[in-house]
């Protein structure tokens, strides 16, 4: 990274974590697997307004 993008990051108040990917919770992991589970079963699953 140069001098100039480094100064951008932090005039920004980003570091370079911030570009890093998030790791995936168990929640994160279940809720993909809920959700593909409903595609692969042609399921509808409805989200209310309050959840979402």
């Amino acid at each position: 990274m140069t001098e100039l993008q480094e100064e951008m990051l932090k005039a920004a108040g980003l570091s370079t974590e911030d570009f890093q990917p998030k790791k995936a919770t168990k929640v994160d992991e279940l809720e993909a697997q809920v959700l593909y589970t409903a595609l692969m079963t042609d399921t509808l699953i409805e989200e209310s307004d309050d959840n979402v």
